[in-house]
C-alpha cells in the first residue's frame, strides 16, 4: 500500500511510481470548470453587446420621428424645435460672391417670412451634426455642397463641412470660392 509522505509542509507526494503528468494536466472536474467559465464569459459578452445595440438604436442611431428635433413646416421650411431657428429646405443656385449671397437672403421671402440671413459656419456645422444623429425627423434636404456663411463680424465665406478622410466621423471645414445659400432665421 502506498502511503503519502510529507516532503514539504504544503505538499503531499505519492511514494508509488506514477506516470509522468504535466503539472498542468486537468481532471474532468477542471475541464468542466473551464467550460462553465467560458460559457459564463460568453453570456456576459453577448449580454453586453445586446445592451449596447439597444442603447445605440435608442440614442444616436435613432430614426424615431418622436425623437426628431426638426419639424417640416412645408412651404420650404424646417423648424428646429430646440433653437427655434427655421431653415430653408431648398438650397439656392450658386453665387460667386458674398455680396450676391447677401442680396439673395435680403430679397428672400419664404413661408411669409422676410427676415432670412446667412448662417454662421458653426450653425452650418450644427445642422450637419444634427442630421448625422438622425434628429432631422421628416426634414430631408441635400446637405452636400458648398454654402455661403455670414459671420457676426460682417465677414462672409463659402465652404463646406465634409466628412474627414480618416476613420473617424469628424467633419472638417473647407473654404471654397463660390457656394449656394441655405438661409436661416432668426
Amino acid at each position: 500500500m502506498d502511503t503519502p509522505s510529507l516532503k514539504h509542509p504544503n505538499m503531499l507526494v505519492c511514494n508509488r511510481v506514477c506516470p509522468q503528468k504535466s503539472s498542468f494536466a486537468q481532471t474532468p472536474l477542471d475541464t468542466m470548470t473551464l467550460k462553465g467559465n467560458l460559457i459564463m464569459k460568453l453570456r456576459q459578452l453577448f449580454t453586453t453587446l445586446f445592451f449596447v445595440l439597444i442603447l445605440f438604436s435608442q440614442g444616436c442611431g435613432s430614426k424615431n420621428p418622436q425623437d426628431a428635433r426638426f419639424q417640416n413646416l412645408t412651404k420650404g421650411i424646417c423648424h428646429d424645435t430646440v433653437s427655434s431657428q427655421m431653415w430653408q429646405t431648398d438650397k439656392s443656385g450658386t453665387f460667386k460672391t458674398y455680396e450676391e449671397a447677401q442680396l439673395y437672403v435680403k430679397n428672400l421671402t419664404l413661408g411669409g417670412y422676410s427676415d432670412w440671413r446667412l448662417p454662421t459656419v458653426n450653425e452650418l456645422y450644427d445642422l450637419n451634426y444634427l442630421f448625422d444623429l438622425h434628429l432631422n425627423g421628416t426634414c430631408d434636404f441635400e446637405r452636400k455642397g458648398k454654402y455661403w456663411s455670414g459671420e457676426k463680424d460682417g465677414e462672409g465665406m463659402a465652404g463646406s463641412w465634409e466628412m474627414s478622410d480618416q476613420c473617424d466621423p469628424a467633419r472638417r471645414y473647407f473654404n471654397k470660392s463660390e457656394g449656394s445659400v441655405r438661409a436661416v432665421r432668426p
